[in-house]
Parts: structure tokens; sequence; C-alpha cells
């Protein structure tokens, strides 16, 4: 790899980059999930996490369970999200720069994103055999024989490299960059609806305090973004970049680890009732009312991480029933990001 120095403006491109990354991860991880026709579900009752860890729970299916997995790693990307969002903005918030989620930040899927060296096809699709080869693909750990980054790269051989070219980056300039006494603009959302009003992980999702405190909670960030996902090498998440309760047996295991679970599933049992793709008269709209929702998001996204209005997340949680929607139409959900509309 080339030898390149760190730059501010280096810097700040690798940050919008991990912002668009794992938002990115999302759209694709939720249209798996809602793909499944969970028993008891339906377009206006969208499934939800729903622990069957009993064979004799009369909800336990193998779509309940699969939807399981991929749904809690949707969640915890949205954690992803935020931590990344929240890195940015505690070195350049206070120097008028916020992480851009519209336009040509907007999420697309005909490729990897173009810094990933990763020369697969990439489609919205339902929870089938390519599709959890795919989102595997996206989550499989750093090959060993990765060479570490040696300054900022135009691309990089792998996620988990690119996580580790910004721990580069930190280590050179965060005692430039970092104001302790500076508005961070840092939200904590994220973690889990259940939990609105703290964080489900072990770790703070705020990066705050002086220089030397902020970079330990910085540095943990970039841990738990590689090691619960895109970076981890075993099954098994670290205790101390996993949720503390307990209960959240999903989330003890890798995103990684969870896709190979649906993978198993999908070879020792058939494949798992999705959505047929057939179109309906109401496909076109759903679609819509769908592109408008996520477009409403990236708004409130930019906007609240910008400081210019309060973070709502209401189009966020309207999601699940416009996905479904689209699913029992016949459609697969586009997430369209609509130029000029707030949704």
């Amino acid at each position: 790899m080339r030898n390149d120095s760190w730059t501010r403006e280096a810097l700040l491109d690798h940050l919008q980059k991990a912002v668009y990354l794992e938002l990115w991860t999302i759209p694709l991880y939720l249209t798996a999930a809602y793909s499944l026709q969970v028993p008891g579900s339906d377009a206006q009752h969208p499934p939800t996490l729903t622990p069957v860890r009993s064979p004799k729970n009369p909800n336990r299916s193998r779509e309940q369970l699969a939807f399981n997995n991929i749904y809690s790693i949707a969640v915890q990307e949205m954690l992803h999200l935020e931590l990344a969002a929240n890195l940015y903005n505690a070195l350049f918030a206070a120097r008028g720069h916020a992480p851009k989620f519209t336009g040509d930040w907007a999420p697309r899927y005909d490729r990897f994103p173009p810094w990933i060296g990763v020369h697969l096809p990439v489609q919205l699709g339902p929870a089938n055999a390519p599709q959890m080869a795919l989102l595997a693909a996206i989550e499989t750990p750093e090959p060993k024989i990765d060479p570490p980054p040696n300054g900022p790269q135009p691309v990089y051989d792998s996620i988990g490299q690119f996580y580790k070219a910004i721990e580069q980056g930190l280590d050179q300039l965060w005692d430039e960059l970092y104001d302790p006494a500076a508005e961070h603009r840092q939200k904590s959302e994220f973690a889990d609806p259940s939990y609105p009003d703290d964080d489900y992980t072990g770790f703070s999702a705020v990066i705050a305090g002086d220089s030397a405190t902020a970079r330990k909670q910085a540095d943990r960030i970039v841990q738990a973004i590689i090691g619960q996902g895109e970076g981890s090498r075993g099954p098994f998440i670290a205790p101390d970049l996993r949720p503390e309760d307990l209960g959240d047996l999903e989330d003890r295991v890798s995103h990684f680890a969870r896709f190979r679970m649906v993978q198993a599933m999908l070879k020792s049992g058939g494949p798992l009732r999705t959505y047929p793709q057939t179109g309906s008269s109401g496909l076109a709209a759903a679609q819509q009312q769908l592109n408008l929702g996520f477009t409403s998001l990236l708004v409130a996204l930019e906007q609240g991480f910008s400081g210019t209005a309060d973070l709502d997340l209401d189009s966020m949680w309207k999601l699940p029933g416009q996905i479904v929607a689209v699913w029992a139409a016949g459609g697969v959900p586009a997430f369209q990001y609509v130029q000029g509309s707030a949704g």
C-alpha cells in the first residue's frame, strides 16, 4: 500500500465514508428481515424480535428464528451509525462540518461502496441463499493476510482494514483535532428502542471529557464497530463490547456468525417462507410511501447530527410497516432517496 500521511481532510473523508457504510447496511438487512413471512405477522403487524429459545415456544418457527438473527444485526447497525456520526462530530463539529446522509451520500444499492475493494453484485432482496451470501460477505472478518494500512488509501481490501486505517488517522491527529470545550452534537438514541434513555452497550456512545478520556471512548467506539461486526474474528463478541442485558443472546454473537446461522438454516432445512415477488396494483403506492419515509429518515439524520433540529426518529420506527407493505404488494423494497422531499 502507498505510504501517505494523514491530514485533516483525509480523516474527515474517512469518517464520512464510515457514516455512509453503516447507513448502507441497514436497508440491506431490514429488507431481508422483513421479507420473512413470520407466522402471525402481516403488513399491518410486522414481525418483531421475539425470543423463542425453547422448542416448545408456540411462537417458534424457522422464520422467527431467522428474523431474530437478521433484525438484531440491523438494530446493532443503527448503533454503529450513531457511533460513526458521533466520532465524526467529536472531531469536526467544532470546525463547521456535519455528516451527510442525503444527496450524493444517500445509500445506493448497485455496488459495494467504492472504497471497499469487494467486487460482488449488490442488490436488495429477500432472505434466500444468494442474498444471505451477500450479507455474510459484507460482515466477513478481515483476512489475516491483509497488510496494515499505511496511511489513507483510496481502496481497502476489507471493511475491517478500512476501520484500522481510521484508527491510524485518530492516532496521528486526535490531539490536534479534539476540543473538549466544543459543542460536539453527539447523540445516544440508536442503542435499542427498548432502552430509549440509556445505552444498551457496555460503553458510552458519546465521546466527551478531557482529551485522554475522550480518546479512550473513541477507541472503544471503533473497537465496538469492528468487534461486533465487520472485523470480529471469532463467533462471540467480547464481553465488554456487547450488551449488558444477558438476555440478548443474539447480540453476544458477531454479525458474521449470525448470518452464517441463517445460511445454515437454509442449507439444512430448505428455503424460508418469504413474500412472493408477483407484483400488484398497490405496489407503486407502497413503494412511494417507503421512499418518502426513507427520505424523511435521511433528512432527520442530517438535521439531527448537524444540530439544526432535534433528532426525530419517528420515520425510523415507521419503516417496518412500509417495508412489509412493499413485500406484501409483491415487490422488492427499493429505498430510493427522493431529491427535494422531506417525506
